[in-house]
């Protein structure tokens, strides 16, 4: 039986992270200052928008650490995970601070209240500021946390721009109703996303196979290593959004020996690696045992 404990080493933008998160957090207690000073359920909820990507920069920070940490006797499966717990509970809180937003929002459409533009024009210009420069800073990294944190301020930077350009319509008209509109297209922006990954955090968690790995694709190229006379009973999982584990067993001729066999799994690893699975088990077989196992097979 073969292992396979590779891992990938994205390049580390745990420094710009860190830059972003502390620029996120500051501006989000600023928001929820300003929000309450200008009486805006829009600057609320951008506040909220803010509160939870400071989570995500936070999350992803230590993801980017903890990815680099290699397995241990507790954790054999490595530390890959503990990004996906992140991002469940990051989902949660916005889920419910969203839908808290939307309540106000939807109470304000039905009673508007008057709100300071002058304040919100001034956060407006201080938010698009704020998240240019953390978006800036981003851009100069590679790796799946960093563009995922670059989505993110980029959303951030676009609802920014959109409460500026209400605030420049308050200035000359009276349109509070916008301000409450305007709050719940934000939310709805945010829950759209959050549903997406919660979603697909679910499913990792669940252990379902991954829609990533092209298993017929992968099987085909296995059997074409020479002496493999058939690849079954595969099973798989992902062990985050961009890393999968795979195990199988393989069939080959009784007369192969160890020397050949060791060759073969190297063979096979290669073509795991290129497909993105990072840990692998293989069992291996002779053709007359293929019909010994009673595990399901993936064909």
């Amino acid at each position: 039986m073969g292992h396979n404990h590779h891992h990938h080493h994205e390049t580390s933008g745990g420094k710009n992270i860190l830059i972003a998160f502390a620029l996120n957090v500051s501006f989000t207690v600023i928001e929820f200052i300003g929000g309450y000073l200008t009486n805006s359920v829009a600057i609320y909820s951008d506040a909220l928008h803010d509160l939870g990507d400071s989570l995500v920069l936070l999350f992803s920070y230590f993801a980017e650490k903890l990815s680099h940490k290699e397995a241990d006797s507790k954790f054999t499966f490595g530390y890959r995970r503990f990004s996906i717990f992140s991002a469940l509970l990051n989902g949660i809180i916005l889920l419910i601070g969203s839908i808290y937003v939307i309540y106000e929002a939807i109470q304000r459409l039905m009673h508007p209240e008057p709100v300071e533009p002058q304040g919100m024009f001034v956060l407006a210009i201080l938010g698009i500021a704020v998240n240019a420069y953390a978006a800036f800073r981003m851009s100069k990294d590679t790796g799946v946390n960093s563009k995922m944190v670059m989505v993110h301020l980029m959303e951030d930077l676009l609802g920014w721009i959109a409460v500026l350009i209400l605030s420049v319509v308050l200035l000359f008209k009276p349109w509070f109703i916008l301000d409450s509109i305007l709050s719940i297209l934000i939310s709805l922006m945010i829950l759209k996303t959050v549903y997406k990954n919660l979603i697909k955090v679910s499913l990792i968690l669940l252990q379902r196979f991954p829609d990533e790995l092209e298993v017929e694709l992968i099987k085909k190229k296995i059997i074409n290593v020479d002496k493999v006379m058939d690849v079954h009973a595969i099973k798989g999982w992902s062990l985050d959004d961009t890393n999968f584990y795979l195990r199988f067993h393989v069939t080959l001729p009784e007369t192969t020996i160890l020397k050949e066999i060791d060759q073969i799994k190297l063979l096979i690893k290669e073509i795991l690696e290129s497909h993105g699975v990072t840990t692998s088990t293989i069992e291996f077989e002779s053709g007359e045992n293929r019909h010994c196992h009673e595990e399901s097979s993936l064909e």
